[in-house]
């Protein structure tokens, strides 16, 4: 079974992945929680969300993390990043590898 990418967020921030085969659903932030549930419904392996749509919805989102799948990723939108995507990336690496491989050196 070929596994599918969806992304939610701000159309122009998405809309560029439609060229390597990723479904978008551009939507608002306050409907990120029903757009979600759709996307988690339909069966995708990825989920693509801006980190800034998350804001909303922590809770929901860390729930369905726990989830095997889909994974859900988070990406930086507009705007300063909040660095909830960078934070979120490195617990899953660390998570994956066994160890903090993106440790800052002091």
């Amino acid at each position: 079974m070929k596994g599918r990418i969806a992304a939610i967020g701000e159309k122009d921030i998405i809309e560029p992945l439609k060229m390597v085969g990723v479904d978008i659903y551009p939507t608002l932030k306050e409907n990120a929680k029903d757009t979600l549930l759709e996307i988690v419904n339909k069966n995708y392996s990825v989920v693509l969300i801006g980190e800034d749509y998350i804001e909303g919805i922590k809770e929901f989102f860390l729930k369905l993390s726990l989830r095997p799948t889909p994974s859900i990723v988070p990406i930086p939108g507009k705007g300063k990043s909040k660095d909830f995507a960078y934070k979120r990336l490195r617990e899953l690496i660390k998570k994956a590898v066994g160890t903090d491989i993106l440790k800052e050196e002091n």
